[in-house]
């Protein structure tokens, strides 16, 4: 699950539980120029702050949704939408375990090759008006497969497990006797069974990703020619556009209105099967490119949004005032399941956003720098990533946000308890003899000593110093650009000014099309990025690992390098020195040996993690931290919503918001029962 690493404090993730020129450019209007945005921390008195209705959330986000094909996305910016529209088989509830959705029950065969879900009754699918379209059927969740593998679904991997979807997704033969072959079936309206090319125990938590949701053939068939099955041409396809009616409901909610950089409007479905659950009537997505860092408060204390988060942005005078406001209403939203850190363009071939790359010599130099590990270790140990992020949270939320590794500490655990991080400490020392904590809430990296020393090692490997990296930054984001700042300040002070960070100022389009939503391995134009994040699609560590695998990894392509993902792409194992050279052939032999690895649940855990620690021993990418945790203030009923590690946190199903702002004391309590399971 591809994730934007959203500075602006998105508030999904605050209220909820877990949840171009080919010359260098300056803005022709920077933010310094014009007048800073302010705010009178006495402007409103914190007793007059009263919801006027309960039923209506609106809270602010960067990013919008562009794609509403939820079976072919990977992008979380669609799915934190997406997944109020339509239901799955299973979901998560509030505390975190996988419940029945549109399936009441499920169960696997002896060996874990065989599913079979069950669904219930009374689950329909509505038109974008409301009006029923048709019940939702087993058949359904075959067209919705399907549908995937032809439209070439950027998560393919999720649905790896069933036998002979990859082999139908990449042959290009799509005929009704190809898919026949795919271990999916409808045998009656009510059951859908799903064929596995091996054991696979955790099976029921990867349905609850949207590569496995339901799609009715006959409405999908109707949006043009190109969505027929078997003859898939998404030039001629409407499915899935960023409209209202392009798509059918079965989910707690119905998009009422889309405007691009304004405001996505959600509204009840009031046929939904579970539409008791369903507290809020409407939801509102308001658009803010942060360049504003008081828009939030100021929204919060208008009675417009729901929650707000006190950011260290606004300077400690501001801070502090705000803090001492709302003492008695302040809470810290839970640690997350997401992993973010720095990413390695391996292979930049383009440079058409670039404040350094002015002749070749520059430009191979970084790239040979890039590849060298010393180099990356350098890097590492420069980079002061608690001051990075104190730069928009308080010390102690700034630490707590801190993750060590490229997955979740205690994602899963040995049969004795054992937690996953503890598994790849102890791998990560017998590979590099150093004793490391991966926990979170520290950061054992930072050592100016270290960083130099691993500089003269790059030195004596050849690299030239200095060495300069281009970073994109989105020029209006107030939080993203000092936060940038800080990254850089610290990295050129820890290394004497021998890696020097060149921050390369743009508008949010372009940075979000070159690092996020780009799906080609060439179009990296950076050196170093900070745009991606990953969270579980379900609880295996493969969830984690495979994503740098050279072959068919999702972030290949953050890395400037070329995987199986992009059709057979004659690009592919063009690039197999540089794997080769930096070590991720390395990485994927430990990571194919773990997952062949499928009744003895410990034992592939324990191969798991050393694919992990090699990935951090040989600093393949750098981890920095969850995603965005803030000290807030809210109207939301804490622990209403659905705890998850997947698309279920996304879901406003279940949230409920009250008049009065959450007191520290009532989360407090609320916490503790939750722990409880009460």
């Amino acid at each position: 699950m591809k994730k934007l690493l959203v500075l602006l404090l998105s508030l999904m993730m605050v209220l909820t539980l877990a949840a171009c020129g080919n010359k260098e450019e300056t803005p022709a209007e920077t933010p310094a120029e014009e007048e800073a945005p302010s705010y009178d921390a006495n402007a409103v008195d914190v007793g007059s702050l009263k919801l006027a209705t309960t039923s209506e959330y609106t809270y602010p986000d960067s990013s919008e949704i562009d794609n509403m094909d939820y079976v072919t996305t990977a992008l979380a910016t669609n799915h934190e939408i997406n997944s109020n529209f339509v239901d799955g088989l299973v979901e998560t509830d509030k505390y975190g375990a996988y419940v029945g959705s549109v399936a009441e029950s499920w169960e696997p065969n002896e060996d874990a090759t065989v599913w079979t879900f069950h669904l219930r009754d009374g689950v329909q699918w509505v038109t974008s008006n409301g009006e029923v379209y048709a019940d939702v059927v087993a058949e359904d969740f075959v067209t919705g497969l399907r549908h995937a593998a032809e439209f070439q679904t950027g998560t393919g991997y999720v649905a790896a497990d069933v036998v002979g979807f990859s082999d139908y997704m990449n042959s290009g033969d799509y005929s009704d006797e190809a898919w026949a072959k795919v271990g999916v079936a409808a045998p009656d309206e009510k059951t859908v069974v799903y064929t596995l090319s091996s054991s696979v125990p955790y099976f029921y938590t990867m349905v609850e990703y949207t590569t496995f949701y339901p799609i009715n053939k006959t409405f999908l068939e109707g949006k043009g020619d190109g969505c027929k099955l078997g003859s898939p041409d998404v030039t001629a396809c409407a499915f899935g556009q960023p409209t209202p009616d392009s798509i059918l409901y079965n989910g707690a909610y119905i998009l009422d209105s889309f405007d691009v950089s304004s405001s996505t409007v959600l509204r009840k479905n009031d046929l939904y099967w579970d539409a008791d659950k369903v507290y809020l009537n409407k939801v509102t997505v308001i658009f803010d490119n942060g360049s504003d860092p008081y828009s939030t408060i100021r929204g919060f204390e208008q009675n417009t949004y729901a929650a707000a988060g006190l950011t260290t942005s606004w300077g400690d005078e501001m801070f502090q005032a705000m803090k001492a406001k709302y003492d008695g209403y302040l809470t810290t939203n839970l640690p997350n399941y997401y992993a973010f850190g720095v990413v390695f363009n391996y292979n930049r071939v383009t440079f058409d956003n670039t404040n350094y790359a002015t002749d070749e010599a520059l430009r191979e130099n970084t790239k040979a720098a890039i590849r060298n590990e010393n180099f990356r270790k350098a890097l590492k140990a420069a980079y002061d990533v608690p001051a990075y992020l104190m730069v928009t949270a308080p010390e102690e939320v700034a630490y707590a946000t801190l993750r060590n590794m490229n997955g979740v500490p205690n994602l899963v655990t040995l049969s004795d308890g054992t937690p996953y991080n503890t598994l790849v400490e102890e791998a990560y020392a017998e590979l590099t003899g150093e004793t490391v904590s991966l926990a979170d809430g520290q950061w054992p990296w930072l050592s100016k000593e270290k960083a130099l020393e691993y500089i003269e090692a790059a030195k004596a490997e050849g690299i030239e110093f200095p060495v300069h990296l281009d970073m994109l930054v989105i020029e209006t984001s107030d939080a993203q650009t000092k936060r940038a700042q800080s990254m850089k300040q610290s990295v050129e002070e820890n290394t004497d000014g021998q890696i020097i960070i060149e921050l390369v100022m743009r508008d949010q389009d372009t940075v979000y099309n070159i690092a996020y939503y780009s799906e080609s391995w060439d179009e990296a134009d950076y050196d170093i990025s900070t745009f991606t994040g990953w969270g579980p699609d379900y609880v295996d560590p493969k969830t984690f690992t495979e994503i740098y695998s050279p072959v068919d990894g999702y972030y290949m392509h953050a890395c400037g390098l070329t995987d199986l993902g992009t059709t057979n792409s004659p690009d592919f194992g063009s690039d197999d020195d540089i794997k080769t050279e930096v070590g991720f052939y390395e990485y994927e032999d430990l990571y194919r040996a773990a997952d062949a690895i499928k009744s003895d649940l410990d034992e592939r855990y324990k191969a798991f993690a050393k694919a992990d620690a090699y990935l951090l021993a040989h600093v393949l990418y750098c981890p920095t931290s969850m995603q965005t945790r803030a000290m807030r203030v809210s109207h939301a009923v804490p622990f209403s919503g659905p705890f998850s590690s997947g698309v279920s946190q996304y879901k406003f199903k279940g949230l409920q918001l009250q008049e009065d702002i959450v007191t520290t004391a009532q989360y407090d309590a609320a916490k503790a029962a939750w722990e409880a399971g009460n």
